[in-house]
């Protein structure tokens, strides 16, 4: 009777896993459809003089314009969305994979110059916004997934946020609205600002990797302006999502210290650091402890090289079809001016500091 019970069970879990891959199915074929379109025809964009001299567009950046495109025109079909669900996991794997081009004399050197950098402009940032929350009566809640997605990493930090300081449903995708749309704001004008500026490498990594907010959007830019400068952004880009958790405790301390009904006692601070920590930058770390070791090849560096670059590229593509337009009304006029305000404000004081600081 258990045996029959274990193999019913085992079969319905064949059959589920069965019907979700074919439900996902059409959805993949459209994200690599984009992601195939994007890398065959961003090339074919450097032939017209517009695009090689003032817009530069890299596959990357490409595949995320023409998702959103698609998705705020014509359209995606229900049928479709099981299929765009993935993007998080491409991009997180993307991530992981990188560690690859790493080694950690080189992880060190850059990571110790960023988390500087990072601590400064992502603590400072979020408490300019609960600050201006505070006087514009704003939320608590509301400012809180603001400032988190204003700061951090756009919307995971957003996700995290919002039930720690008990976030309505609308707050939070008010406040994933004005971060999206600011990013995409950041990806046609950060890579043709960087070259007329001249910015090296290093230099506009570390720009794009603390003056964009989220991190999909990060790495398209970084990328998208060359190789060198996407590495380089992956490392701010980490740095970032390592305070996630201590951000996420700071925020909701400050939230409920604006709430009358909620004591500053009844927060578990050592269980937000380790429920909000980011699992999947341990794999990054093994994969750059294996590289220094010497344990990955030359040609295994290669091959995991084109494995990164696609799983950017199909995360990207799946962003773009996800992105509507339309949830900036959602946002408000009060919440894109402020958001709006202080992600420029942070994005300039950024390229100030790369100027000054970074060589």
């Amino acid at each position: 009777m258990t045996i029959d019970s274990r193999t019913m069970d085992g079969t319905d879990v064949q059959k589920a896993f069965i019907n979700e891959v074919l439900e996902s199915l059409p959805g993949i074929l459209l994200v690599i459809s984009v992601a195939v379109f994007a890398h065959f025809a961003a090339p074919l964009l450097l032939r017209f003089e517009f695009f090689k001299t003032y817009l530069t567009i890299k596959d990357f950046i490409l595949a995320i314009l023409v998702g959103i495109a698609i998705r705020n025109t014509v359209g995606v079909p229900g049928m479709l969305q099981p299929g765009l669900r993935f993007s998080t996991i491409l991009t997180k794997t993307g991530i992981v994979v990188m560690g690859a081009k790493y080694s950690l004399a080189g992880l060190v050197t850059v990571g110790g110059q960023a988390l500087g950098l990072i601590f400064a402009f992502l603590f400072g940032s979020a408490i300019l916004l609960m600050w201006i929350g505070k006087k514009l009566n704003v939320s608590p809640s509301l400012s809180a997934c603001l400032a988190a997605g204003l700061s951090v990493c756009g919307v995971s930090a957003t996700i995290a946020v919002s039930p720690a300081v008990n976030a309505k449903k609308e707050e939070m995708a008010y406040s994933i609205a004005v971060v999206l749309m600011f990013g995409l704001l950041a990806l046609v004008v950060f890579p043709p600002l960087g070259r007329m500026l001249e910015l090296s490498d290093a230099q506009y990594g570390a720009f794009a990797g603390v003056g964009i907010i989220n991190s999909a959007q990060v790495l398209a830019a970084g990328f998208g302006f060359s190789d060198g400068a996407g590495v380089v952004a992956g490392v701010y880009n980490i740095g970032r999502v390592l305070f996630l958790p201590f951000v996420v405790l700071m925020l909701t301390i400050l939230a409920c210290q604006r709430e009358t009904t909620t004591s500053r006692e009844s927060i578990n601070k050592w269980q937000i650091i380790v429920s909000k920590f980011p699992v999947f930058v341990l794999g990054f770390l093994a994969i750059v402890l294996m590289n220094t070791a010497g344990m990955i090849s030359a040609p295994a560096a290669k091959t995991a090289k084109v494995f990164m670059e696609w799983a950017f590229l199909l995360g990207f593509a799946s962003i773009g079809l996800t992105t509507r337009l339309s949830d900036l009304k959602a946002a408000g006029l009060t919440g894109i001016v402020v958001g709006f305000t202080v992600a420029s404000l942070k994005a300039g004081l950024a390229l100030i500091a790369v100027l000054y600081f970074i060589n």
